[in-house]
């Protein structure tokens, strides 16, 4: 919103609420990377014993009613609180940039008076729990991920009567994106700063071995040496990938004598996309919570993308490498792409912090599972606490951050850096996103690619909540450990013994 808009909004809404209790500033410091909230998934439970868990944490009991969402009508300037510690954000130079917009919109108008509160990334979990627990939270909690959000399941305001009662225009976002943060509590976010994935290939490896390279736009075909065209789908992949993974011979895997036991070049890898929700994503959207909330599931296609997965490490005609192979010194102490030995990687745009020695990679469209492309995007954004005694005034503080905010946060300046390195949602930035990256990064022809990924989002996202979710995440990193790890498995029963062992975790 505009100051104009904001100003019209507030009044035509009757808003002027009472000053709260100042809340310090709390400045801080994280290694947290500023690129990115990836979700804090596969963590240990960072809760002292002291301090109430996010899910011991009060509910909050005057949440407004939805019919109520725009009304009623307060004195005095609303203050709102804006957490900052879950994710990204508390780096200096990201702090600099936060605090740009916070002066920004206080100045914008008079009503509303937005106060950052920033905790260091390690302490900020329990923090915020205390705060819950008290009934003292802050009002605007983020970036934030999906991860970092399902500590806190259920404490999050919906925001659909808020979007309908102020005429929220929601069609500045792709439509895929605002369908991303429909969930069994609502409407929880707004789009705001996105990693959509692709495939990411090198055309040197392409070029040597004679293959054409990876359809540019969804629903092209595949063009295979001889001429054929092939769907472009996961079959399909694992046989480009095949004829991309060569041993010290030059024999590649779909050739007879090719010596498995000396690759020198893989044709696939999923890099850090290393979970069988990721694997599972990227194939078909799902869950592995069944409908009654406490029952683990595994999704078929699912758990296709598993056996897949495990034949491409160990079966007669790998294309893959296995964990030892992708952690060692020939490949990049794991960051495989990287060592310049890898010819295809699908993951979210993130990755390009972290390639550093290829400068031949190029953006393709993702492969489709029985015809439909599953997909997946990376996702930090603003939440509102429940339990919120000012939840329009936060919503309006939350819609200036992924609005106008969005031009210091995520575009930068020349005297301000950006805060966090992501595509912004928005689509009327998109352009100038775009104009950034290919200076950034001239050799890479098909930014379309990465802009199209958008429409797909991996709904519900691999990163949805379960049950004990931090547990639930790292017993499925230790399955995926195994299957990277350990030849000549039987899956079904592994997959079995993990379906089993999440469902002790889930009713916990």
């Amino acid at each position: 919103m505009n100051k104009r808009a904001i100003l019209t909004f507030i009044a035509l809404l009757g808003i002027a609420a009472f000053a709260c209790n100042s809340v310090p500033f709390l400045a801080g410091s994280t290694d947290a990377p500023a690129m990115a909230e990836t979700a804090d998934t596969g963590g240990e439970e960072s809760a002292r014993a002291e301090n109430p868990t996010p899910e011991e944490a009060a509910q909050p009991e005057d949440t407004p009613a939805p019919e109520d969402a725009c009304g009623g009508q307060e004195e005095g300037t609303v203050e709102v609180r804006w957490f900052i510690g879950m994710g990204t954000g508390t780096d200096p130079v990201q702090v600099r940039a936060e605090q740009e917009v916070v002066k920004n919109f206080n100045n914008s108008q008079d009503k509303i008076r937005l106060v950052m509160e920033i905790v260091p990334y390690d302490s900020a979990k329990d923090v915020l729990s205390t705060q819950i627990a008290s009934g003292n939270g802050p009002d605007i909690i983020g970036p934030v991920g999906w991860g970092g959000s399902n500590a806190f399941h259920g404490q999050w305001l919906d925001l659909a009567p808020y979007i309908e009662c102020s005429g929220y225009d929601t069609s500045q976002f792709n439509s895929s994106l605002v369908d991303m943060y429909e969930t069994s509590e609502g409407t929880v976010g707004l789009p705001f700063a996105v990693y959509p994935s692709m495939l990411f290939y090198r055309r040197q490896l392409f070029d040597e071995a004679g293959m054409n390279y990876p359809p540019k736009s969804y629903g092209e075909k595949y063009v295979m040496p001889n001429g054929t065209e092939l769907d472009w789908n996961w079959d399909t992949l694992r046989e480009v990938a095949r004829m991309l993974t060569i041993d010290t011979a030059g024999r590649n895997s779909a050739e007879s004598g090719f010596n498995k036991n000396a690759v020198m070049q893989y044709g696939f890898t999923w890099q850090w996309q290393n979970h069988p929700n990721y694997w599972g994503s990227y194939w078909a959207g799902g869950s592995m919570v069944a409908e009654d909330g406490r029952t683990a599931q595994a999704p078929e296609a699912w758990v296709e993308s598993w056996k897949w997965s495990y034949e491409g490490i160990w079966g007669s005609q790998p294309f893959m490498g296995n964990a030892a192979v992708e952690g060692s010194q020939e490949y990049n102490g794991g960051n495989p792409f990287d060592s310049g030995r890898i010819a295809m990687i699908v993951h979210p745009l993130w990755f390009t912090c972290c390639i550093g020695n290829v400068r031949d990679w190029d953006a393709a469209a993702i492969p489709s599972y029985n015809g439909v492309v599953g997909g997946r995007i990376d996702a930090d954004t603003f939440r509102i606490w429940k339990g919120t005694k000012h939840p329009l005034a936060a919503f309006i503080a939350m819609t200036y951050l992924v609005g106008e905010g969005v031009d210091i946060l995520i575009m930068g300046s020349e005297d301000i850096p950006a805060a966090y390195g992501a595509l912004p949602a928005r689509t009327a930035n998109q352009a100038a996103w775009r104009a950034a990256r290919e200076q950034q990064f001239p050799w890479v022809k098909n930014w379309d690619a990465v802009l199209a990924g958008l429409s797909y989002p991996d709904v519900p996202s691999a990163e949805s909540y379960m049950p004990n979710y931090n547990e639930a995440w790292t017993r499925g990193n230790t399955f995926a450990d195994l299957l990277r790890n350990t030849r000549d498995l039987n899956l079904d029963k592994e997959i079995d013994t993990y379906l089993a062992d999440l469902d002790v975790i889930f009713s916990k």
